[in-house]
């Protein structure tokens, strides 16, 4: 340590190293520190931001899914022939107000974010609400702009939620609004603000710091983490007409509120021009960043501390060569400075000017293998990046003699299904199967000229073959197809082949290079083993091909036919029009026409997410295949997903319209059972179906034929009158519609086990034992 020290004091040279060794590494340190903070402060920004927006898109999302539901519950109900005969009714019917009474609360249990539905008749003032709410006569007095409006409000109702207001999100349908007028109906579906909140609260997750909220174009409240400013209009806050005053789906900002500077997100609703906003503290987003900082600038220090003592310890190793010269020659020097700082650079150069007269010349040679030199010169040639790769005159003067040329043609070989090949070679093995690739070619093209030999890449090797004329040799496609054979036979190997254009000169090498590099890329249209050139893709790069919309409108029709042999066909027509363009195109056309086919059925995702991701592997898969059979492969499993879809859809909607069918049916039983004339027949006209269609319709739905369960619903109507009254049996008979009462009392006991007088007598004696 003390000879370090005093080298330190003495020595000009050790003084400038230890110095230059400390400033580089306090630069570096400093620097280094300096960029990774920001970097991170400003993607923890970023990061908190895209995620805000994340956030928000969800929250609309599930919106907009609600907006549409009560679209879809509106039509259902304005459509349904109860609600129509309701809406249309001039008078009071206890019976049809029950059948719409039921059948809102039907769709009302199947969305739980709904609080009730109802609907209001003017012509009657007979309003029928699924929670018994009473009929809130300001709904009435809004000036309807469009077939369904929006109103929030609050409704109180003695009795109902401890007397607190319930706050709604209420959807105003007017059925005839065309013709609207102040007697026409109104059905209204009341959805709770707590639901909207809940939303945001699951997908939010944020802290009690943050607001999240939803607002319209008004800048009134719709919903709030605060549930208090329900309504509450914030248009008067300047961040809030800021929003407002921008046009745009989505943006973040920052503002100060109440004197503090908060970072605002926002994403607009596109169906219902709803604003879904988070406010966040800056302050708060920001407070690990400045702990951050704290602990980098310790760190910084403590870096550069360790910094200086490794300086001088770099320093000492780095100064005992030159220090042992100096020990060697100093007796040699006559003229060392007296000055108590000695410059040892200063020294040398007097000591090396004295024996450069002794010795005149002396070389410094680098040894390096002229094989990787000469392989990387050529990647650069390739590259066109010569100037960027320091090689010796002497080995580019040697290279330049073996490729006099002058024409050269670069052959691109392409392993078919790498990933395939990967699982089925050894990671030891591969290296060996390229380098058995690079050989076979060589030894087969050199016939045509001096050949060079490269690996690229994992899949790709290149070889450069020089020509004396500028045109290919006729018999080149012939000895590829060797170079193939040869693979196939012995590696079970497949290659593709890009023959690239002739050029002059080894700098134009590259152009030869990129156009093999294009023409390849070709395997995708002509398959595996295929040998590709100008003159094979000219038609392909020529080609004025436009989006071929009717084939695209054929396989959507054939999706939605649910016929697989259509689908395929579609698809086979679809790609066979797009594979007569460049490869580009053709990848471009597959992946407009999945964005096609996911917009079409958006409908049908229930999970759009999972969907989308769908979507998204299907676009990787294409951009990766290697051939027109696998993208139509992946076509298929899309429309085949798409088509389970439907079925699914179909099946649903199809088993709630015979349920609907089925309880009709058996409402008019109940109601008209007495008439003796009634009939499978006589029902299948009210129902509006065929007479055998209805009979299987019913006995798969109640599990009993139609004339089973009219006579079950005869004898029970029997049943209770033989214990409520006095009537004789064929009386009872004569009113459940059963005119023969011999027939009456055989059914009577094939279904209770005793006939009508003996159940009444059983009857009384059990009351009177009771008593």
């Amino acid at each position: 340590m003390r000879s370090t020290l005093a080298r330190l004091i003495r020595y000009k040279t050790f003084q400038k190293l230890t110095i230059s060794y400390f400033l580089l590494v306090l630069i570096t340190v400093s620097l280094l520190s300096s960029v990774l903070f920001s970097l991170f402060s400003r993607s923890a920004v970023n990061e908190i931001d895209r995620n805000s927006k994340l956030m928000l898109s969800q929250i609309s999302y599930a919106s907009d899914v609600v907006y549409n539901q009560v679209m879809t519950i509106g039509n259902s109900l304005i459509n349904d022939p109860q609600v129509l005969s309701f809406l249309n009714g001039m008078q009071e019917d206890k019976t049809i107000n029950y059948h719409v009474f039921r059948q809102m609360s039907q769709i009302k249990s199947a969305y739980p974010f709904i609080h009730s539905i109802g609907i209001y008749r003017p012509s009657t003032d007979t309003n029928v609400d699924t929670s018994g709410l009473p009929f809130d006569k300001s709904l009435y007095t809004i000036s309807a702009q469009k077939y369904m409006e929006f109103y929030p409000r609050k409704l109180s109702v003695k009795g109902i939620n401890n007397n607190n207001p319930l706050q709604f999100l209420t959807f105003l349908l007017y059925p005839d609004y065309s013709l609207h007028s102040s007697a026409n109906p109104l059905i209204y579906i009341n959805v709770e603000e707590q639901s909207i909140l809940t939303t945001i609260r699951n997908i939010s997750k944020a802290d009690s710091a943050n607001n999240v909220f939803v607002m319209n174009s008004e800048g009134e409240v719709l919903s709030h983490t605060d549930s208090d400013l329900f309504m509450e209009n914030m248009s008067r806050e300047e961040y809030i007409r800021r929003i407002l005053g921008e046009n745009e789906p989505e943006h973040s900002f920052t503002a100060s509120i109440a004197g503090e500077k908060h970072l605002v997100t926002y994403v607009k609703s596109s169906e219902m021009n709803w604003y879904f906003v988070s406010v966040s503290p800056y302050e708060k987003l920001i407070s690990n960043i400045r702990g951050l900082r704290t602990v980098t600038v310790m760190v910084t220090l403590a870096l550069v501390l360790a910094g200086l003592l490794i300086s001088v310890f770099l320093t000492k190793n780095m100064y005992k060569p030159m220090s042992s010269l100096f020990e060697i020659i100093k007796p040699k020097s006559l003229n060392l400075p007296k000055s108590p700082l000695i410059d040892e650079y200063q020294v040398l150069a007097e000591v090396f000017t004295m024996l450069e007269e002794k010795e005149k010349s002396m070389q410094f040679v680098i040894s390096r293998s002229s094989k990787t030199i000469q392989e990387h010169y050529l990647q650069a040639l390739l590259k066109g990046h010569t100037r960027d790769i320091a090689v010796p005159e002497e080995i580019v003067q040697s290279i330049e003699e073996k490729m006099s040329g002058p024409y050269f043609s670069v052959i691109v070989f392409k392993i078919d299904e790498i990933e395939a090949v990967k699982k089925r070679v050894s990671a030891e093995q591969q290296p060996l199967l390229r380098f058995a690739i690079g050989n076979i070619a060589k030894e087969i093209l050199e016939q045509f000229g001096a050949c060079d030999i490269l690996i690229t890449e994992e899949n790709e090797a290149v070889a450069i073959v020089q020509y004396e004329m500028n045109e290919l040799p006729g018999e080149l496609n012939k000895a590829l197809r060797s170079v193939q054979s040869f693979l196939n036979r012995y590696f079970k190997l497949t290659v593709s082949i890009g023959v690239g254009d002739m050029v002059y000169g080894r700098k134009n090498m590259q152009y030869s290079f990129t156009s093999a590099q294009q023409y390849v890329k070709y395997r995708l249209i002509y398959g595996s083993e295929s040998i590709l050139d100008a003159s094979t893709t000219r038609s392909h790069l020529m080609a004025a091909l436009s989006y071929p919309t009717a084939s695209e409108k054929k396989l959507i029709e054939a999706v939605q036919s649910g016929k697989a042999d259509a689908i395929q066909i579609s698809i086979e027509e679809f790609i066979g029009v797009v594979a007569a363009g460049s490869c580009n195109q053709m990848i471009t056309y597959c992946t407009q026409l999945l964005l096609s086919l996911l917009k079409h059925f958006e409908y049908l995702q229930f999970l759009p997410e999972t969907n989308f991701n769908e979507y998204l592997d299907a676009i990787t898969d294409i951009e990766e295949a290697e051939s027109l059979e696998q993208i139509t492969r992946i076509f298929g499993s899309y429309c085949a997903n798409i088509c389970v879809l439907i079925e699914e859809k179909n099946h649903w909607l199809n088993a709630q319209k015979h349920n609907s069918v089925i309880e009709k049916v058996q409402n008019y039983i109940q109601d008209q059972y007495a008439e003796p004339n009634l009939s499978l027949e006589f029902v299948s006209n009210f129902a509006g179906l065929s007479p055998s269609y209805l009979g299987k319709l019913f006995k798969g739905s109640t599990g009993q034929s139609f004339s089973e369960y009219l006579n079950h619903t005869r004898l029970e109507k029997a049943r209770e009158l033989l214990l409520t009254t006095n009537e004789t049996a064929a009386k009872i008979s004569e009113s459940v519609g059963i005119y023969n009462i011999t027939y009456f009392s055989t059914l009577f006991k094939k279904k209770y086990g005793v006939s009508p007088s003996v159940y009444r007598e059983q009857a009384t004696i059990k009351r009177l034992d009771s008593r």
